[in-house]
């Protein structure tokens, strides 16, 4: 049985207190398929024809799975309860079946969100905590050196930055880390050093106003930092006050350029750029919804929102929880994820979005829900052949074939027994 309790950040920080766990994980089992092809209980094998359109990125090797330790925001399973996980799990990325196999699991505290460096060289994992160091309010950054042939992680340091960080975003010139710093209610920068450790925070821009919705929006809660398509400026989602930013970062410091703002209460999450760098998607957790924006590349200008779209039924129970949204390399599809906080056959679930690359709009295409339990992230690989959902209260991560035609995901069987996994990169 699940937890399914309603959540804060500060009960979170209450739970948070804890020392975190030094139990290995237990060793992952992916279940392979042969190319082409999807394994079915019933009947063996199904025969799966599609045509892959890449990224240019090559397969992925390997594959880093950051893990709640402590404390998992929305809760966690009783297996999970039992054994503690102890942090990033690395795996080797089959060719040509995309299966997972467990090479190392590496100790880290609370590791709920990676990014790779530009040269996927170094990997970086912020750690969501409020007691670094014994410090009272601070969380952490951690820089790992990545070995070229086994994909094996080596720390390199750990930065003290602002309580709970919540998401990050290494710079295209990779030479700068910028931070959305949930509690601490601002956005942080921190230079890279040229062998890829941290330097400390250099810049901090701190955030203002609050929402309607009391338990979730009684202050700024910054959620989200991502470069557009060029480069040149950032997107950032702040939950607590209902903004989208737009930032430069000029000589290390970060300037604003332009603001939108979501409907009160809506409680902006998650971001994600049209490839063509013509529109911004933003993923509301409070309200379940998906707001498109017109997006001026050059100048950084977000326009008046063209959509505002469910991703659950208007029948839908009051409590509801998004997590994650990304555009498919294609531009073609859009995908985000639904988190159950309330009994409804769609409260877990992928849901994928058709994109009139003309208009901006989406168009619903379906909601996948098969062996989805609480999906607080999800990825594609480097080809965009497949999505992978990490489940954080099933822990497991299920494997999904895109229909490069269609937007349709399709289950492939692989499942990969993990616990508590909510964030995902891939080094080619």
């Amino acid at each position: 049985m699940q937890d399914q309790r309603k959540w804060n950040r500060r009960a979170f920080l209450r739970l948070s207190g804890g020392v975190a766990s030094v139990a290995l994980l237990a060793a992952c089992q992916p279940i392979v398929a042969p190319a082409g092809t999807v394994p079915s209980a019933a009947s063996g094998t199904t025969t799966i024809t599609t045509t892959v359109t890449t990224t240019g990125k090559g397969e992925a090797r390997f594959a880093y799975v950051g893990t709640y330790t402590r404390g998992a925001p929305g809760g966690w399973s009783d297996k999970a309860e039992a054994t503690h996980p102890t942090g990033v799990a690395v795996f080797a990325v089959a060719p040509e079946t995309g299966a997972f196999t467990l090479i190392e699991t590496v100790p880290s505290d609370n590791p709920s969100y990676l990014t790779l460096h530009p040269t996927q060289r170094y990997l970086y994992v912020s750690n969501e905590i409020a007691d670094y160091d014994g410090q009272k309010d601070a969380g952490s950054i951690e820089a790992y050196a990545i070995d070229e042939t086994s994909g094996k992680l080596t720390l390199l340091n750990r930065q003290a930055v602002g309580s709970i960080p919540a998401h990050m975003s290494v710079d295209p010139t990779g030479k700068y880390l910028v931070a959305g710093i949930y509690v601490g209610g601002s956005f942080q920068v921190l230079p890279i050093k040229e062998d890829g450790s941290l330097d400390a925070v250099s810049d901090e821009v701190k955030e203002s106003g609050k929402g309607p919705n009391e338990a979730r929006q009684e202050a700024p809660h910054p959620h989200c930092v991502i470069f557009d398509p060029a480069g040149k400026y950032i997107a950032t989602a702040d939950l607590g006050n209902d903004k989208v930013q737009i930032f430069q970062l000029a000589d290390g410091k970060l300037v604003k350029a332009s603001e939108q703002s979501v409907a009160p209460g809506s409680g902006p999450r998650h971001l994600s750029f049209h490839p063509s760098g013509q529109y911004l998607y933003v993923i509301c957790e409070l309200t379940a919804t998906i707001t498109a924006f017109p997006y001026d590349a050059a100048t950084g200008a977000l326009g008046e929102a063209l959509q505002v779209i469910g991703t659950v039924p208007d029948d839908f129970p009051p409590d509801k929880s998004t997590a994650e949204i990304m555009v498919h390399p294609s531009g073609k599809f859009l995908y985000g994820s639904n988190r159950k906080f309330e009994d409804h056959p769609l409260a877990d679930a992928i849901v994928g979005f058709a994109i009139d690359e003309a208009t901006g709009k989406l168009t619903l295409i379906e909601h996948t829900t098969e062996n989805i339990h609480f999906p607080r992230g999800f990825n594609f690989d480097p080809t965009g052949k497949w999505l992978y959902a990490l489940n954080q209260k099933g822990d497991t991560i299920v494997q999904l074939l895109i229909d490069q035609t269609t937007g349709k995901l399709t289950p492939t069987g692989l499942i990969t027994d993990t616990p508590v996994p909510v964030s995902i990169a891939f080094k080619v």
